[in-house]
């Protein structure tokens, strides 16, 4: 598109010539002509006078010699440049010969269907979605418009896709989740017969899972996003725009609040509740539920300020052990 209305897309305002002809987006190393750019920082200036972009998005009193697109947020700016120039679903191609789509199912308008991927009955797929090669989508699923389903993802029957959601390679939306009934010696599998609902504007990573309900529902409020390999049990509940690092585990029948953070490999038993905008540090255990925002970390999840305090001390742990004995040793002589 040309670079005046790439600039109202994106909410900046034009500086330079507006006729430029923007076909991709580049960082400032490897930018060449057709391409846009973007510094967020004056200091960064420099780069941009062995740069070959034909354009470049800026912060605002940032000047440069270059056709520029000015924004308030300039990161902001070319994240949506990036998605407009380059979607995630890519062209649409239409529906692949070797796609099986049951004939009870609807598809809406510029969907994209690749190869092997199957549909089964009763499911409505909205308005240019995109599924990529393998994906298998179960009986009654319902996923909405511009939404992009990545190579072998797995969507189980019943399960509710918001639009422009992400799936990214591998995830699994709605299988069983882990709950078996103590019998004697043996564990009598709980059936689950709920579903996953997804809100809109969420992205999942590879190979992350989602499990179905028991009876209900497990959801993902929208605008929430989630990283590789991560687990959500079974009737949990995520609330909107929260972010989830890689390798966290949540147990099920959790809920966490609005606009949570949670480092990697964080770990949450089942039935906590987390209120809205706590921050978990990377590799905390959550065994309690925490009513107060802040941020919090440690094997036993506490104010992050109290665990630094109980790490340091841990750590002085054997040097303190030496004072003590010594200590002792000193006492016993008096008393002696």
């Amino acid at each position: 598109m040309i670079l005046s209305e790439l600039a109202k897309a994106v909410g900046g305002v034009l500086r330079g010539d507006g006729n430029l002809e923007i076909d991709r987006c580049a960082s400032v190393r490897n930018a060449g002509t057709g391409a846009i750019t973007y510094v967020d920082s004056k200091s960064r200036v420099p780069d941009l006078d062995a740069c070959s972009a034909s354009a470049v998005i800026t912060g605002d009193g940032i000047k440069t010699n270059l056709s520029a697109i000015e924004a308030d947020i300039p990161a902001l700016a070319f994240a949506m440049a990036l998605e407009i120039l380059h979607p995630a679903g890519g062209k649409a191609d239409g529906i692949h010969q070797t796609a099986v789509i049951d004939p009870s199912s609807k598809l809406g308008g510029e969907c994209s269907i690749g190869p092997y991927v199957t549909i089964g009955g009763g499911c409505e797929i909205g308005d240019r979605v995109t599924i990529r090669a393998s994906a298998v989508i179960g009986e009654g699923c319902r996923i909405g418009g511009g939404s992009v389903i990545f190579p072998r993802v797995v969507i189980y029957d019943g399960s509710i896709i918001g639009r422009n959601v992400i799936l990214h390679a591998g995830a699994v939306i709605g299988a069983d989740g882990f709950r078996f009934v103590e019998h004697g010696n043996e564990r009598k599998k709980m059936p689950h017969i709920g579903i996953v609902r997804i809100g809109d504007d969420v992205e999942i990573g590879a190979n992350s899972c989602v499990d179905r309900a028991v009876l209900d529902e497990t959801v993902i409020g929208d605008g929430v996003k989630i990283d590789n390999l991560v687990q959500v049990g079974h009737n949990t509940v995520i609330g909107e725009n929260s972010v989830i690092a890689g390798s966290c585990g949540i147990s099920g029948s959790c809920r966490i609040g609005r606009n949570v953070v949670m480092g990697g490999q964080v770990g949450i038993a089942d039935h906590i509740e987390i209120a809205d905008g706590v921050v978990l540090a990377a590799k905390t255990g959550v065994t309690a539920s925490i009513k107060k925002p802040g941020v919090y970390g440690g094997s036993f999840a506490q104010p992050i300020a109290e665990w630094r305090k109980s790490h340091v001390a841990y750590r002085k742990g054997s040097e303190t052990l030496r004072r003590l004995s010594r200590l002792e040793q000193k006492g016993e002589k008096v008393e002696k």
